[in-house]
């Protein structure tokens, strides 16, 4: 049977790797990153659900999708044109994707499907720091969080609930990590460049680390999460991830990790851990 083994929540910054090569062990990010990796071997995933997003390299205005999962073979990336990270080939599970759409229309779900998917420092900096050998397949689950209109936390956390349920009822024998990137609050951009809402980061990490989802919820509206920054929609990765992990529990949460190149950005750190 099919289960879920560890969940890990981190960030997706993109200059993340160039500043882990420049500072090595020195940085609280780099530390951060090795502790999830650590629990993430220890767990031995077959496979990577991540609820992930998308910063206008696979999709745009013209064809943007609420919900989308990547079906793929192999995926490349980061597709664009600043990077400090390598180029990777990410290998694909289309039968597990595929079988995820079909039981997410029959549980009232319509979601996209992608098989020629281009991905970005939001999927591949994480699998950079926790992944690096790029050997475990990766199904991404695309949450349109950075353009209005947002969806609903509430309908994301649906969303993490199917995906579960249907991991719960595979009759494989797999070993699924569920994953989520990105931030609580930054602006990127703009005459509010680096703006970031210490108060409602700080809200968000005490709520996950309670396990409050149903407040964490009624917060997380389009107002709140605009307000603590244009990437703000990103918390709606989390949720997705916090519905996916049912009962796991909590094996820790480290707020910050700002590396010593950025200092206005915060972020989180987690990793939940199957029951026995």
């Amino acid at each position: 049977m099919t289960k879920v083994v560890v969940g890990v929540g981190v960030p997706h910054t993109p200059f993340f790797p160039g500043i882990a090569e420049k500072h090595g062990d020195s940085s609280r990010m780099v530390m951060l990153f090795k502790r999830a990796r650590q629990e993430m071997e220890s767990a031995s995933p077959d496979l990577i659900v991540m609820f992930t997003s998308d910063h206008f390299v696979s999709f745009f205005f013209d064809n943007m999708p609420t919900f989308c999962v990547g079906a793929f073979e192999h995926a490349d990336g980061p597709c664009e044109l600043s990077r400090m990270m390598p180029q990777y080939r990410v290998r694909g599970s289309p039968m597990f994707a595929t079988e995820l759409l079909k039981f997410g229309i029959e549980n009232n779900f319509d979601l996209a499907s992608s098989e020629e998917t281009k991905l970005d420092h939001a999927t591949l900096v994480p699998l950079h720091f926790l992944a690096p050998n790029m050997q475990i397949p990766v199904v991404p689950i695309f949450i349109k969080a950075l353009a209005e209109p947002l969806p609903l936390a509430s309908r994301c956390l649906a969303l993490g609930h199917m995906v579960r349920r249907f991991i719960d009822q595979r009759p494989a024998s797999e070993r699924v990590a569920i994953m989520a990137s990105g931030s609580f609050s930054l602006e990127v951009g703009g005459p509010r460049m680096g703006y970031v809402n210490r108060n409602w980061h700080a809200f968000v990490v005490e709520y996950l680390r309670r396990g409050n989802l149903d407040e964490l919820v009624n917060k997380a509206t389009a107002e709140n999460m605009r307000a603590a920054g244009n990437t703000g929609g990103e918390l709606l990765l989390w949720i997705a991830m916090m519905g996916a992990l049912g009962d796991c529990k909590l094996k820790f949460i480290e707020p910050d990790g700002s590396p010593p190149d950025a200092p206005r950005d915060i972020h989180a750190y987690a990793v939940w851990e199957a029951r026995q």
